[in-house]
């Protein structure tokens, strides 16, 4: 039996450590690619001293920054698609990578370290001459979903919020990752996975995000749920019927990092765009 235990952990331990590890470093696109001439590469610093390497795309001056936070094993270039969408539109946009050669957190704890980055990004970012220093949009998807949550209960700067196909705890996301390369593991195999994850990962920065969605009261958030992650589309559902009014709730059959029609990206721009036209004034303070 105790062998048994022994392999288990083993097996465990290695599936644990790609979780928490697995991050997309391939940049495929970049600003020109979508002829973005006006664009400033835009470097910040977290709270534990690492560097995170970003694009500030330049809209009209003195309008509010919005931030696109990457999802779990995605990067700022998989968002170049909605940045130059929300920067055509006259937004500064920001978007940065959680992970590079320059940060410092080995292992992610898959949302709370993240959620630091972005307060950290917030504030770089809102310290720019050209930026509104009072009012900011978020977006995030999975991982950057839970980070702007959490950013958004923190800071006074968030006006308006956007998260896609998100979740409640770092520990349904690390659930929700194991199923999706395992199926569903139930018993020693579930426990001692926790185990290694909170080991690996420790989340002694955790924030309680849902006990304090009530402080999103007045911010117009959106959520959107892609029902082609069922887990985190229930997480998202459940978010929402939670959190205080303004919100809406558009359940899609992708999420932002999956779709593969044009037809399906074009819809899901414009339903992006226009929420942050809506609820995120481009005036200066």
């Amino acid at each position: 039996m105790g062998v048994i235990v022994l392999v288990v952990a083993g097996i465990g331990a290695v599936l644990t450590y790609y979780v928490i590890t697995s991050a997309s470093v391939q940049e495929s696109v970049n600003p020109q690619t979508y002829l973005l001439n006006s664009y400033v590469s835009f470097s910040f610093v977290d709270r534990q001293g690492g560097e995170h390497e970003g694009w500030l795309l330049l809209g009209r001056r003195g309008a509010p920054a919005i931030i696109l936070s990457p999802g779990y094993d995605s990067n700022r270039a998989d968002l170049l698609w909605l940045g130059s969408v929300l920067r055509d539109n006259h937004y500064n946009v920001y978007l940065f990578n959680f992970h590079g050669p320059k940060a410092k957190e080995k292992f992610s704890n898959l949302g709370p370290r993240q959620a630091s980055d972005l307060r950290a990004a917030i504030d770089a970012i809102t310290r720019q001459h050209q930026i509104n220093p009072n009012r900011v949009g978020l977006y995030g998807s999975s991982m950057g979903g839970y980070a702007s949550l959490v950013a958004a209960e923190i800071s006074p700067k968030v006006k308006a919020l956007v998260v896609d196909t998100t979740y409640l705890t770092p520990e349904h996301m690390f659930d929700s990752q194991v199923e999706r390369l395992l199926g569903s593991p139930t018993g020693i195999f579930r426990v001692l996975t926790q185990a290694e994850f909170h080991l690996l990962a420790p989340q002694d920065d955790a924030y309680a995000m849902t006990a304090n969605l009530a402080k999103l009261g007045g911010i117009p958030k959106l959520f959107i749920s892609g029902r082609d992650n069922l887990s985190l589309a229930t997480m998202t559902e459940e978010l929402y019927s939670q959190a205080p009014p303004p919100k809406q709730l558009r359940v899609l059959e992708h999420t932002g990092m999956t779709m593969a029609s044009e037809a399906e990206k074009s819809e899901y721009e414009n339903q992006v765009l226009n929420f942050f036209l809506q609820n995120l004034s481009l005036r200066a303070d």
